[in-house]
């Protein structure tokens, strides 16, 4: 358990999500009511720290989400063996992925060019820097969506495919396959929930979700994604 505690928060995303679940901590024990005005002051500061050392962990995230798009974009497409229809269907998925990561890629530049201010190394003016992150976050919630549709392609696409590739024959192939698809509906319906319960940060941030921003609400919506992300981390390391 502690080598392997060690090995997850050696790894940067690792560490980042381990930081992620104690800011999302601060994040609901500012939400107690009978908290004193000392603990409140300590806790939310604790919040800002680690928010601002999470975003000097993910700098470069960009460069990363950049390169998936572009690769992407350079991957040759094939003809499909089967119908046009499955054509069709995969060019969705590759325009889906892209725009997915093309928007990742631009919230994760946008917020750094705030890093300065954010750090009063070099303040940027106030609105300059609202702007900045009101994009930024602008961004991100069309990522989250986008990636949540790319989701739903995907949960669709594996029932019309166990639909039509449902083999005849007995025994164990088809409790393979069945295995095999049960697996994919518990994956796709995670990464559904913690981009869900992550689309509450910009959806309030920008006034897009009627609920409080920092509230109980995305405390609890950061520690559900933070764990559920965080689990499969944890088991590949």
């Amino acid at each position: 358990m502690s080598s392997h505690l060690t090995r997850f928060t050696r790894t940067t995303p690792g560490l980042e999500k381990t930081l992620r679940l104690i800011q999302s901590l601060c994040v609901l024990a500012l939400q107690i009511p009978d908290l004193d005005s000392v603990a409140v002051l300590r806790v939310g500061i604790a919040k800002q720290q680690l928010a601002l050392t999470r975003r000097f962990l993910r700098f470069f995230n960009f460069i990363d989400c950049f390169h998936r798009g572009f690769a992407l974009l350079g991957t040759p497409s094939t003809p499909s063996p089967t119908s046009p229809s499955d054509t069709w269907g995969e060019l969705l998925r590759i325009v889906l992925e892209i725009t997915k990561w093309g928007c990742f890629g631009w919230y994760f530049l946008l917020e750094d060019l705030t890093l300065l201010h954010a750090t009063s190394i070099s303040p940027l003016p106030d609105t300059w820097n609202q702007t900045l992150l009101t994009e930024a976050n602008k961004f991100w919630f069309y990522a989250l969506g986008v990636s949540m549709l790319e989701s739903g392609w995907a949960f669709i696409s594996l029932v019309f495919s166990a639909q039509k590739n449902d083999p005849e024959k007995e025994g164990k192939t088809h409790e393979t396959k069945m295995t095999r698809g049960r697996v994919s509906s518990s994956s796709l319906f995670k990464k559904v929930l913690v981009d869900a319960c992550d689309l509450l940060i910009p959806g309030t941030f920008l006034g897009w979700i009627a609920m409080e921003q920092g509230g109980v609400g995305v405390g609890v919506g950061m520690v559900v994604s933070t764990l559920l992300s965080g689990w499969e981390i944890w088991k590949a390391v």
